[in-house]
């Protein structure tokens, strides 16, 4: 007896139906607010000194001083713009 498979979904409707789904998670009031835009808001470290105009010593200094929010993933380390310019606007001239 042959195993029969019936496919009804190709690749680009899984990836569709995927990205559909993860979009609806984000949009839920589940997640804090700061992961709703996660594409457009993450920095790595790099990209968050560049946009606060510092170096990336600063940054880390300042990361392990508490003053501004970070998120690490195993060894990755990043930042959320959007969190940055709270911190900024709020303390700008103690940073």
């Amino acid at each position: 007896m042959k195993k029969i498979s019936i496919y009804t979904h190709n690749r680009e409707d899984l990836k569709r139906i995927v990205r559909l789904v993860i979009d609806e998670i984000r949009n839920t009031e589940i997640l804090p607010q700061s992961f709703k835009n996660i594409k457009n808001d993450r920095l790595t470290q790099k990209e968050a000194a560049q946009f606060l105009g510092i170096s990336i010593t600063s940054l880390i200094s300042w990361k392990k001083q508490g003053k501004i929010p970070y998120y690490q993933i195993g060894r990755s380390i990043f930042y959320y713009k959007s969190e940055l310019l709270k911190v900024a606007k709020k303390s700008r001239a103690t940073l």
